[in-house]
C-alpha cells in the first residue's frame, strides 16, 4: 500500500513538474507600429514674369512691330501635400518672326512639393534633320540644318541672378549678350536648389538668325529635370 502511495506521489510530482514547465513558457508580447510618410516633389512652372523682344529693345514705333514672343503655361498639377499647383508645360511661341528678331520670356521654376530639389539636367530635342551644338554648355544651344549647316535659331536659358536683375533696372529690355558685355555673365540653372515652396526666376531667349527660312515653322522641346537635393550629381 505504501509503495502504491509513494508511486502515486511520484507521478504527482512528475505531473506538477510538467505543468510547471509549461507555465514557465507562457508568453506575452508588445507591438511597435511604424509609419514612414513620404514627402513629395512637384516641380514645374508657376508664373510668366515678363515678356519682351528686339522690337522693345530697339524702341520700334508701333507700325514697325510685327512679331511677338509669348509664353503659355499648360498641364497644371497640384501637390497632394501642399495643395500648391505648378504647370508641367511652358510653350514659347514666336509669331511673325524674321531674321535678327529675338524674344525673351522671364518665368519662374518652382518646387510646390515638400522636398528640396536641384536642377539636374537640361535635354534639348529638335526635329528630324536638325541638330544643335552647345556653344556654351547648358546655357546656349545653336540649332542648325544637319545637311546644309545653316543655323535656324539660337536658344539661351539662364538664371536671373540678383546682379542681372539690378542691371535690368536701368536696361529693362537688354538681351543676354548685352548683359554679358556689361560684365554680368549669365549663370547656368544646373545645380540650382529650389527649396520647399520655393522658386527661382529664369530667362529664355530665342534668336532668329539671317539663315532662317521664310514662311517656315521651327520647333523644339526642352526638358528640365529636377532631383531631390541630396542626389544631385554635378
Amino acid at each position: 500500500m505504501n509503495k502504491k502511495i509513494m508511486g502515486a506521489f511520484a507521478i504527482l510530482i512528475i505531473a506538477l513538474s510538467i505543468v510547471g514547465i509549461v507555465y514557465a513558457h507562457w508568453t506575452d508580447s508588445v507591438q511597435i507600429h511604424g509609419t514612414a510618410q513620404m514627402g513629395s516633389i512637384t516641380f514645374g512652372f508657376t508664373s510668366i514674369i515678363a515678356e519682351w523682344d528686339s522690337e522693345d529693345y530697339l524702341n520700334y514705333p508701333a507700325e514697325k512691330r510685327t512679331a511677338t514672343a509669348i509664353c503659355d503655361l499648360k498641364q497644371p498639377v497640384t501637390d497632394a501635400h501642399t495643395l500648391q499647383t505648378a504647370y508641367k508645360l511652358l510653350e514659347f511661341n514666336i509669331t511673325g518672326g524674321y531674321p535678327e528678331y529675338w524674344g525673351i520670356n522671364k518665368f519662374t521654376l518652382d518646387n510646390k512639393g515638400t522636398i528640396p530639389v536641384k536642377i539636374q539636367s537640361i535635354t534639348l530635342t529638335v526635329p528630324k534633320g536638325l541638330d544643335y551644338v552647345e556653344t556654351i554648355p547648358n546655357l546656349v544651344w545653336d540649332v542648325y540644318n544637319a545637311t546644309t549647316g545653316d543655323y535656324y535659331y539660337y536658344i539661351w536659358l539662364y538664371n536671373e541672378t540678383a546682379a542681372v536683375d539690378t542691371y535690368r533696372a536701368t536696361h529693362p529690355f537688354a538681351p543676354p549678350w548685352v548683359i554679358n558685355n556689361a560684365g554680368y555673365p549669365m549663370e547656368r540653372i544646373n545645380g540650382t536648389q529650389i527649396d520647399k515652396l520655393g522658386s527661382v526666376p529664369v530667362e529664355m531667349c530665342v534668336v532668329i538668325p539671317e539663315t532662317a527660312q521664310i514662311c517656315h515653322t521651327y520647333t523644339f522641346s526642352m526638358e528640365i529635370e529636377a532631383i531631390q537635393w541630396n542626389k544631385y550629381t554635378p
